[in-house]
């Protein structure tokens, strides 16, 4: 198979990425090795394609601007289409142009532009098409019963624990807590996990090639035992959230465009369905080894170990 047209498979989704002016595209998405399907994606139906053509999407608005969002890192600019689908520019923090993207219905067919200037490397454009398929992956994903979570995921055995907090919470601290101080705990994903929920309720963590600034690209899934909101606080006080506040973590923690009504449909629906099944708790913590302790001991506790 040629190395401009690649396969990769997330959270059981498999997505294509086609190059049309890059012989190999490897070297610009290395994070993404871990979850390469060499055979294609056989008669299985694609979550999405994305295909990349220097010249294919210029960087200019088209349709109704819906609005500037600053993620982090990354700032993006909606515009809804007339074809129901969208464009959206994506500029660095230094406002310099990055990725721009045209996007069908339900984001099945997408075609993007790197904008990364005449001295870029493949780690430079890397970024705009790192930003590109994970959108792609969040959108699409929601019509599949996928949420793309901003969270820190600790594994210990089969079961996954989810850190929910906004950035600078600590949710990679807490998570580091775990590995020094939980027996068997270690790293799914520091920034960006898949959750699932299949046929049977059940719901799944997956690794993604998008983990933050900690690099752990796993292609590893791990049943969801709980989702904790963590919040600094001058002692360790963990409780249970009830079903309304529950939900509204989850949703506030999951990638997004509530303009989008049938993706929003679809991820509302997903939200209700893991707090349906998974418990949420709230951990007002230290940063220390007690707090560790406390979580693992109260979500044991909630299913009565």
């Amino acid at each position: 198979m040629p190395h401009n047209d690649l396969y990769f498979r997330v959270a059981d989704a498999t997505f294509r990425v086609h190059l049309t002016d890059i012989d190999d595209a490897r070297p610009m998405l290395p994070s993404y090795a871990p979850f390469h399907q060499p055979d294609g994606c056989g008669e299985e139906e694609l979550l999405f394609t994305m295909t990349v053509s220097d010249g294919a999407v210029p960087f200019v608005g088209r349709g109704t601007e819906l609005g500037r969002f600053d993620c982090g890192d990354i700032v993006h600019n909606v515009f809804r289409t007339d074809d129901e689908g969208y464009r959206i520019l994506m500029t660095d923090m230094a406002g310099r142009r990055r990725c721009a993207m045209d996007c069908g219905p339900q984001f099945r067919h997408c075609t993007a532009t790197l904008y990364d200037g005449p001295d870029a490397c493949p780690t430079e454009m890397a970024f705009g098409l790192g930003n590109a398929l994970m959108l792609a992956f969040a959108f699409a994903g929601a019509y599949h019963n996928i949420l793309l979570m901003h969270s820190s995921v600790t594994m210990v055995g089969d079961d996954a624990y989810l850190f929910l907090g906004t950035s600078g919470t600590g949710k990679s601290t807490h998570s580091t807590l775990w590995r020094r101080h939980i027996e068997g705990a270690d790293l799914l994903n520091d920034d960006n996990p898949a959750v699932r929920v299949d046929a049977d309720g059940g719901v799944w963590v997956y690794g993604t090639p998008w983990s933050g600034k900690t690099p752990c690209y796993r292609n590893l899934r791990r049943s969801a035992k709980a989702l904790v909101r963590l919040q600094q606080w001058p002692e360790n006080v963990m409780h249970r959230l009830p079903a309304v506040a529950a939900f509204a973590e989850v949703v506030s923690s999951s990638s997004v465009m509530m303009w989008d009504k049938p993706s929003y449909d679809g991820i509302i629906a997903t939200a209700t369905a893991v707090v349906q099944h998974v418990p949420v708790f709230h951990l007002k913590c230290l940063p220390d080894a007690a707090a560790a302790r406390l979580c693992r001991d109260t979500i044991a506790a909630a299913y009565g170990r």
